[in-house]
């Protein structure tokens, strides 16, 4: 029985007490002053359950039946009189689970975008490598370990990104990928760039949280190309990690040439763009990057709220910042 339905048995049960209460004060002798007293409270009583309960609660009944009939213009609901009890509980809480839904499905359709968009140029993987491993294997045998090891690198690398085992993975996998990735930036400029991680002690527990993959490696991609490559020696990449009360902290700075005010303001405003457009990298001062700073905000943005996200900082002369803030140990 609903609580309207409840209410009503109480009033009715209220209603058969006062006939007996006025039988045995009026016909049976009790003192009458008494008896009026009684059926004073009574009604009180009574009044107060229908004005202050009843008649709300069947308000809220017939609302919650109203909208439960068809479809209704969400607008109807904005307009719903907010005397009616629990009303404005129950649009936050569907506004809430809409909210949800929506990221949710939004999540999905950007995440198969982003594959369909990699699926254009992507390679087959096990021919990619099949062919890595016998290089290595020859070089190998010719004994040049130097170039077996960037080969063992490019193939880890590779299978790391290539690889569709699921959206999140450990941030240990994801610095390892890192590792492979920096080694062969190594090979590559001569020793240029160097990679250092920094965590605390006590934020070691990091490790295992769980992060969005390839959100870190395209912004050390991104530190190289565009803020050490001109550097002849000293570039460094540092990851910072920090943990606090809720959230995770990952820093990743470079000391190259840094980004210029009015170009660090187009660029974050093209990170916090509400279009959920997969973004194409295309020119040459994009420089084939990626996955855009853009698609890594609006992936994890999509993966846990609007208040977590990607943030840059930069000076010129100096270097740049960029600040990812995901949930601390999500699962």
């Amino acid at each position: 029985m609903r609580p309207v339905g409840r209410l009503r048995c109480f009033i009715c049960a209220e209603c058969a007490y006062l006939g007996f209460a006025y039988i045995m004060f009026n016909v049976w002798g009790y003192s009458a002053f008494l008896g009026m007293g009684c059926i004073v409270i009574q009604v009180l009583i009574i009044a107060y359950v229908y004005f202050c309960i009843l008649h709300p609660l069947k308000m809220f009944e017939d609302m919650i039946d109203y909208f439960m009939e068809e479809e209704r213009a969400e607008e109807e609901l904005d307009n719903v009189r907010e005397t009616i009890p629990y009303a404005g509980e129950v649009k936050g809480l569907v506004d809430r689970y809409s909210s949800r839904k929506t990221r949710r499905n939004s999540a999905e359709i950007f995440d198969k975008q982003t594959e369909l968009t990699a699926l254009q140029s992507q390679i087959n993987p096990h021919f990619l490598y099949n062919t890595l491993e016998s290089i290595r294997g020859q070089a190998l045998m010719d004994d040049n370990r130097e170039i077996a090891g960037m080969v063992e690198a490019l193939s880890a690398f590779f299978r790391y990104s290539i690889s569709r085992k699921g959206k999140l993975v450990t941030l240990r996998e994801e610095l390892a990928n890192i590792n492979n990735y920096m080694l062969i930036q190594c090979y590559r400029f001569n020793n240029r760039f160097s990679l250092e991680v920094i965590i605390d002690e006590e934020d070691e527990e990091a490790y295992d949280f769980l992060i969005p993959k390839l959100i870190i490696q395209p912004v050390v991609e991104n530190a190289i190309y565009h803020g050490l490559e001109e550097k002849l020696e000293g570039g460094r990449v540092i990851i910072e990690v920090i943990v606090t009360e809720k959230n995770l902290i990952l820093t990743i700075s470079d000391n190259g040439s840094g980004i210029e005010g009015e170009a660090l303001d187009k660029l974050n405003q093209r990170i916090h763009s509400s279009s959920m457009r997969v973004e194409e990298e295309s020119g040459a001062k994009q420089r084939n990057t990626g996955i855009a700073l853009p698609n890594i905000h609006k992936r994890i943005q999509l993966l846990f709220g609007e208040e977590y996200g990607v943030n840059v900082y930069s000076t010129v002369g100096q270097g740049t910042d960029v600040e990812i803030t995901i949930p601390a140990n999500y699962s």
